[in-house]
């Protein structure tokens, strides 16, 4: 119990210091460039509200904190399609490997860490090109796309419940005919003990990305996550999040999963984020439904986005 409260003390910390910095964020609306980088990936953490830093317990790791590779035990591959509103597409696909899943050894597969691999990528058509003179018809439509390539490491430390990882990502954005590339990392740390977890780090440090004469600096967060299982069945999750160029936001989540067979199992799940609560209506809220059968688990989540429209996403999570 102590080290527990020690635990929820640190995120209480946590949350109070980003709270007297929030106003160093509130006054950078606006300012970030790749905004693509926002977008979270995986409807299992959607569903949660994206309070999944603390947790990272699958391959989502990889966008919510790298620290949480070093914990898995086999070769995870997963893909997903977010439908946004106005008919924005987002999609993402990764790979995480243990460095000695294909080697006989008497160590566990992540004794020597885990590899991860991610592309993220953001399209939108139909774009209307207009010039000085106002039209009822545009001239034509152009295109805009996001892609960002990510390389990751998690490694658990021998004989403790704490891991760390770290993220390089290569950005490369286009615009019309105007490109524009960037560099930037990752890296949080991860600590467990029993049904408790706690997750920090920052994601998005690097350089600006310039489209055009101007470069915009990247959308870097800081973050805290904490997780708790109740019981293999139930999982509670928070986070505190500080962008720079936002106030500080928070995010709740949970998960149900029920057994049915030694193949079959479903989990509810349910979460709120004050990131997406200014559209009106349920948003700030998610919801989601996953499936398992045998080693692969398909996951849906419906982010209400108020007068915007709503968010779908899928996603699909195959363990070798």
């Amino acid at each position: 119990m102590r080290k527990k409260a020690l635990i929820l003390s640190a995120l209480a910390v946590w949350a109070l210091s980003g709270e007297r910095a929030s106003g160093l964020g509130s006054s950078e609306k606006g300012t970030s460039g790749a905004q693509f980088l926002k977008i979270a990936p995986g409807a299992r953490p959607a569903a949660m509200g994206e309070a999944f830093s603390g947790v990272a317990d699958d391959i989502n790791a990889v966008y919510y904190n790298p620290a949480g590779l070093g914990t898995l035990k086999r070769v995870e591959v997963a893909g997903s399609h977010t439908a946004l509103f106005q008919g924005i597409n987002y999609e993402h696909a990764a790979l995480a490997v243990p460095l000695l899943s294909w080697i006989d050894a008497q160590e566990p597969k992540n004794a020597y860490g885990v590899l991860g691999l991610a592309v993220y990528n953001l399209s939108i058509g139909g774009i209307e090109r207009r010039g000085t003179t106002e039209t009822d018809q545009a001239s034509d439509t152009f295109g805009s796309s996001d892609f960002a390539y990510a390389l990751s490491y998690g490694y658990r430390l021998p004989n403790t419940g704490l891991s760390v990882g770290a993220t390089a990502k290569f950005l490369d954005s286009k615009l019309d005919n105007t490109r524009g590339t960037a560099f930037a990392a990752d890296a949080g740390a991860l600590y467990r003990s029993g049904g408790i977890s706690l997750g920090l780090g920052a994601r998005n440090v690097g350089s600006g990305e310039k489209l055009g004469s101007q470069a915009d600096p990247l959308p870097l967060v800081a973050y805290a996550g904490l997780g708790y299982k109740f019981t293999d069945q139930l999982l509670a999750s928070a986070e505190v999040d500080m962008p720079r160029d936002n106030t500080i936001g928070v995010a709740f989540g949970g998960e149900y999963r029920r057994e049915f067979a030694d193949k079959l199992g479903a989990a509810l799940r349910c979460g709120y984020n004050s990131r997406n609560t200014d559209a009106g209506g349920m948003s700030g809220m998610a919801f989601g439904v996953g499936l398992r059968y045998g080693n692969l688990d398909f996951d849906f989540a419906l982010v209400p986005f108020g007068d915007l429209g709503n968010a779908y996403k899928y996603s699909f999570v195959v363990k070798f």
